[in-house]
């Protein structure tokens, strides 16, 4: 199976190389930083000796020079460049001569905004020179077409920032997925993010991660979506520690898990528990710090299959009733006058409109002790008698689960008949 190719040899088009072709001709850099410098590599070569960086080098090369003025750790990158790059630093006044300073996939940088360029991360000293070395990137994957590693390149050097996540408020939420094959025997879930501790620190009331004293630990928090026996680290380059809790805050932090194999924890995870985990670099009693470097954390956990879901599920049963609520009425009666006197009138008349919380419902009426029939709303009465009245309406879901308390109103058409005095 072909996993990729690498355009290397490819014939390169007549014209002037740039000025900063070869490692001798370098551009000097301004010392202060940020620097940001347009640049191509346009017709650029590779120099015999020279050494090789990264991975699928195009065989482009530009060379650029800068004397740190500042001691502490620096970031180079060519976010915007018009390609994909491959970047290099160096120490050293010859070309075969060369020390690698930082270039490998452990030194990238917090990252680009976008995946045009890659950034790379080192301790500068101050008054000390760094050769940094900017090619293209050849890998490519059929059936897309080679890459031709050259354009406009968009240079920065920059102090690293601090992590966003270093302090434990500040945790960076780890998200993942469930996959699972048809037929298959388990369910997996994985999550992974890319994170660096460049600069990082570790807060007063921090514990030792995995007895650890550290130093330089960032904060992500992970919701289980599951219960079960999950892991959680990072299996690169420089050694790392980390440690698992549950807590909401340094003070209240309960340890689930640490390192139990040189790069990972496993600890009992329960669905919809948050857990916070700390990626910290192991102390190096020689440089009296702790490791600095870029990885990508992950979480994992093997899950039983989900139950298969019916061709046809059944669909849900309506067992809920609806509720009727009386919205207005009218009431008014027939008593009128004549000769003086306040006659009696059977003419009394009711009517009520009414409503059900379920659309599509039908309704039953009742007056006084009369049964149940169907009726519409609004319902009327005429030619009541005179005395008290109850009127009852309850709505019936399209179900046909009937309101158990039907609405009721009580009214009075009270006797009148007296002489006017």
């Amino acid at each position: 199976m072909v996993l990729g190719c690498l355009a290397l040899g490819l014939p390169a088009a007549l014209g002037a190389a740039p000025a900063n072709d070869n490692f001798d001709g370098a551009q000097v850099l301004e010392d202060s930083l940020p620097i940001g410098v347009s640049a191509t590599n346009v017709e650029a070569t590779k120099e015999a000796g020279e050494p090789f960086y990264g991975f699928a080098q195009a065989g482009h090369s530009v060379w650029f020079e800068w004397e740190a003025t500042i001691d502490g750790f620096v970031t180079a990158g060519t976010c915007g460049s018009d390609f994909t790059t491959v970047t290099a630093v160096f120490t050293g006044t010859k070309l075969d001569e060369l020390t690698e300073v930082a270039g490998s996939y452990n030194s990238e940088g917090p990252g680009c905004p976008s995946f045009d360029g890659r950034e790379i991360t080192f301790e500068a000293t101050s008054g000390t020179v760094y050769e940094i070395a900017v090619d293209g990137n050849a890998f490519y994957m059929p059936p897309a077409q080679p890459p031709t590693g050259e354009g406009a390149i968009e240079l920065q050097i920059k102090a690293t920032p601090v992590p966003s996540n270093d302090d434990f408020a500040d945790a960076e939420a780890i998200t993942g997925s469930i996959s699972e094959e048809p037929g298959a025997e388990f369910a997996y879930y994985w999550a992974t993010v890319r994170g660096s501790n460049w600069n990082a620190s570790k807060e007063s009331g921090e514990p030792d991660h995995a007895g650890d004293p550290g130093g330089a630990s960032v904060w992500y928090s992970w919701t289980a979506p599951a219960s079960g026996m999950a892991t959680t680290g990072t299996c690169e380059g420089k050694p790392l520690v980390v440690g698992v809790y549950m807590g909401d805050s340094l003070g209240t932090l309960t340890p689930v898990g640490s390192h139990e194999y040189p790069c990972a924890a496993t600890f009992p995870a329960s669905a919809g528990t948050t857990y916070r985990i700390a990626m910290d670099g192991e102390f190096d009693a020689v440089a009296a710090g702790p490791a600095m470097r870029s990885f990508n954390i992950h979480v994992s956990m093997q899950l039983p299959p989900r139950p298969p879901t019916p061709a046809n599920p059944a669909p849900a049963v309506d067992t809920a009733p609806p509720n009727t609520t009386i919205v207005r009425y009218l009431i008014r009666s027939g008593a009128r006058r004549g000769g003086g006197y306040v006659v009696e009138s059977t003419r009394n008349r009711a009517g009520f409109g009414f409503e059900s919380t379920e659309p599509g419902s039908t309704f039953r009426c009742r007056l006084d002790r009369k049964p149940f029939a169907a009726c519409r709303s609004p319902r009327a009465y005429r030619n009541l008698p005179f005395g008290p009245h109850t009127f009852k309406v309850a709505a019936v879901d399209a179900a046909g689960n009937a309101d158990p308390t039907p609405a009721v109103f009580r009214f009075n058409f009270p006797r009148t008949r007296h002489r006017k005095g």
